[in-house]
């Protein structure tokens, strides 16, 4: 079993190095006037930023080209970065990463009394491996790579786990593959369908931490929902609009913003970030701040009423939510989750962090996250059987 195991390892390295080769990059070309061509007075004159990458990674350096249209010669060019911690650029427009961020290179010239401006907004990252770059722009099992906040997030427009909905005993059994995580649900009827609404935020795996959003309904039966209820992942037309935003507690108290989910049209909103918790259940060092805009204010209203049954309590206005709070406005609920679970305590099969400290190496967890719980179901079956 063990061999089999390794050998499918290493099948999968091979087929996604194979896969990587076949990933063409294309560097942003230069753009600008040649310094031979004659300048048309007619026409104004603009600075144009380009640059060799959109990101660069901590400690490496990429190079940057401003210039200006419609001159003769050009000018000499300003370099400055808006967050130097971020990243620096010398006067000859080379990129050093310093640590992981954001920041906007901008470039300045002077044309005939005139100031001209150029911005480009460069992602500093951490090392980079093949890998990550090819999930930054291709779907692997539906999980991609962005350079913004430096994450992992399910494609959920296209992912092949719509097919197999959701239901509690997934929760149940998720422990025995390392996923120790806080979660929430609300069950209710709308519109002649059950939904159910479910947040989750906690450990996955042994080196990354996130948080989930997910919208699920079918066919409304009176027979009520228990342990076994499938639910199915919702027609398109039942998609939700919302956003997702976690924040993570540091040993001094102060709350970092890992990610932030655009608001958009889901019905599975993640993300997920490289890392460990420093205590894994419950995951309160983590909250997750976010809106659902439901199909109307009755919608809404339903929905709150269910947060109020896990815990949850109204806020007073939308722009101070408080720990465990929501506020409605309109068909739109914005709410703060921190404390509140209804996971059970579970002492789950834990494997040592040396015998997966190869796994350190390189990001797979997000690669693995689509058979987690399926495989989990299984394994705990097998487990009661043997």
């Amino acid at each position: 079993m063990k061999k089999t195991a390794v050998k499918a390892i290493a099948l999968f390295f091979v087929l996604m190095f194979a896969i990587s080769n076949l990933v063409t990059v294309t560097a942003i070309s230069s753009v600008g006037t040649p310094s031979d061509a004659q300048p048309d007075p007619e026409k104004t004159h603009a600075l144009i930023v380009t640059s060799e990458a959109l990101s660069v990674t901590e400690g490496k350096k990429i190079k940057m080209t401003a210039k200006v249209t419609n001159v003769r010669v050009q000018p000499k060019i300003t370099w400055a970065s808006s967050d130097p911690s971020v990243a620096t650029v010398n006067e000859k427009g080379v990129v050093r990463g310093i640590e992981t961020g954001r920041t906007v290179i901008t470039a300045t010239a002077v044309v005939d009394g005139e100031t001209l401006r150029g911005e480009y907004a460069i992602n500093v990252i951490a090392k980079g491996n093949f890998l990550r770059d090819f999930l930054e722009d291709q779907q692997v099992l539906s999980y991609q790579y962005s350079y913004i906040d430096d994450y992992y997030y399910t494609n959920d427009k296209e992912a092949w786990q719509y097919n197999f909905g959701f239901g509690k005993i997934y929760d149940f059994v998720s422990p025995y593959l390392l996923l120790e995580y806080d979660y929430i649900r609300v069950f209710f009827t709308y519109e002649n369908k059950d939904w159910m609404l479910q947040m989750w935020k906690g450990q996955y795996g042994m080196i990354f931490y996130g948080g989930e959003i997910g919208i699920y309904n079918r066919e409304h039966s009176d027979d009520g929902v228990n342990d076994w209820t499938f639910f199915n992942c919702p027609a398109e037309e039942d998609w939700l609009n919302m956003e997702m935003t976690l924040w993570h507690e540091e040993l001094d108290g102060t709350w970092t913003r890992e990610f932030t989910r655009e608001y958009d049209k889901y019905w599975w909103c993640t993300g997920f970030k490289n890392g460990h918790l420093r205590i894994e259940e419950p995951a309160d060092e983590l909250r997750l701040e976010g809106r659902i805009t439901f199909k109307d204010e009755a919608m809404a209203k339903i929905v709150a009423d269910g947060l109020e049954e896990c815990g949850f309590k109204k806020s007073r206005n939308k722009n101070s939510i408080g720990l465990d709070r929501y506020y409605t406005e309109g068909s739109d609920i914005y709410f703060c989750w921190q404390n509140i679970s209804e996971a059970e305590s579970t002492m789950a099969i834990k494997v040592s962090m040396g015998a997966l400290s190869a796994l350190s190496v390189m990001p797979l967890w997000p690669i693995l996250l689509p058979f987690v719980r399926t495989f989990a179901f299984c394994a705990l079956l097998v487990s009661v059987i043997l």
